[in-house]
């Protein structure tokens, strides 16, 4: 049995879940955390003495044991990261029955983006609160637990998290669940949003203000050059409710530009444009494209693309206030792509019309 000096704290024991394909940062910032605030951490996989790769292949770790070793009573806390790994984890029911031990014993089990489906496969949602990536809420909801679309959700000795935006607020939830201290570090108010979160991820392996900040600057390149595109065929175009689409996706555009370019003075930068005539690069895309409806289903690609670009910058950063941006675009830009679609949907149902009649004229 270990033994404790008297007054001394018992050192936190922490596993910590692997397969191949996890995403890097859900491993890397919770290991980092936990290593700094001295906790006992393992690396458990499915097979023991193997090296597991990152999603984004930024890490390799190789895995302290099997999950079949493992016994949830050696442990303080398990922490299950994201990325493709949890699929994996879930079929081996070793893993379950080792979540599943630590929950029924009281054990902290953090799981963030699609760690849940770990709890899922051990039916162990069943009515509690909890939240995850977007893309497994409604497996989340079918398991029988309340999807809570917040950065950290907490019921009971579970918590779980959506995302890696998310990642500074949740490893620093586990390390004061645990009662763990990092000497000289000020762990925050999980709860205060003005908290310069990302210095906190930074510190444990997240992304670096560079990093932050050039994504902030590619949004805002493909919202600029978005916002001259649309008011040239704005103009140029005859059809009038296309002409009120396109004005407000340019409009649409240059709000964005604005929040990121508060966000980066925020920050300590400076954001100008980086073509200062976008819109005569815009011409040059569009000089040879005549039909209107050529046009539109060019905005669409371009929107379409703006939707993946800033879907997967929210995916991967770890800035939270950043990303909260980078969602709200998306969620606009989703509006204005339906918005298009219903315009080239009319359209080419009235051409099919059209079509129809002169086929039938005598």
């Amino acid at each position: 049995m270990e033994q404790h000096l008297p007054g001394q704290q018992p050192t936190k024991r922490v596993a910590i879940l692997v397969e191949s394909a996890f995403e890097d940062s859900e491993f890397l910032i919770p290991y980092n955390a936990l290593q700094q605030a001295g906790a006992d951490v393992k690396i458990l996989g499915s097979r023991g003495h193997v090296s597991y790769a990152g999603k984004q292949g930024r890490i390799s770790i190789n895995a302290d044991a099997s999950t079949a070793e493992a016994l949830a009573r050696s442990f303080d806390a398990i922490c299950i990261p994201g990325g493709m790994a949890p699929d994996t984890m879930r079929t081996n029911m070793r893993t379950v029955h080792l979540v599943r031990d630590a929950l029924q014993q009281g054990k902290l089990v953090a799981a963030i983006c699609h760690g849940p489906q770990v709890l899922i496969e051990g039916d162990l949602l069943r009515g509690k609160n909890a939240t995850g990536f977007r893309a497994i809420r409604k497996d989340i909801q079918n398991a029988g637990a309340t999807y809570i679309d917040a950065p950290l959700v907490e019921d009971g000795n579970l918590l779980t998290a959506r995302r890696p935006g998310d990642l500074p607020i949740f490893a620093t939830a586990l390390l004061q669940r645990l009662g763990l201290e990092i000497e000289g570090k000020k762990l925050y108010d999980i709860n205060n949003v003005e908290v310069p979160w990302w210095q906190v991820a930074e510190y444990w392996g997240g992304n670096s203000k560079g990093q932050i900040t050039e994504a902030i600057e590619h949004a805002f390149q493909d919202e600029q050059y978005a916002a001259d595109m649309c008011l040239q065929h704005a103009q140029k175009v005859g059809d009038k409710g296309l002409q009120i689409i396109y004005q407000d996706l340019g409009d649409e555009a240059r709000q964005h530009m604005q929040l990121l370019t508060r966000r980066l003075h925020d920050l300590g930068g400076n954001l100008q444009p980086v073509n200062q005539d976008g819109a005569r690069e815009a011409r040059q895309d569009w000089h040879n494209i005549h039909d209107s409806q050529a046009v539109l289903l060019h905005v669409l690609d371009h929107l379409q693309a703006r939707i993946t670009s800033v879907y997967q910058m929210s995916s991967t950063l770890t800035d939270p206030i950043t990303v909260a941006i980078l969602d709200h675009m998306e969620v606009s830009l989703a509006k204005s792509e339906q918005n298009l679609v219903n315009a080239l949907q009319q359209r080419l149902l009235g051409a099919t019309i059209e079509s129809t009649r002169k086929q039938a004229r005598p």
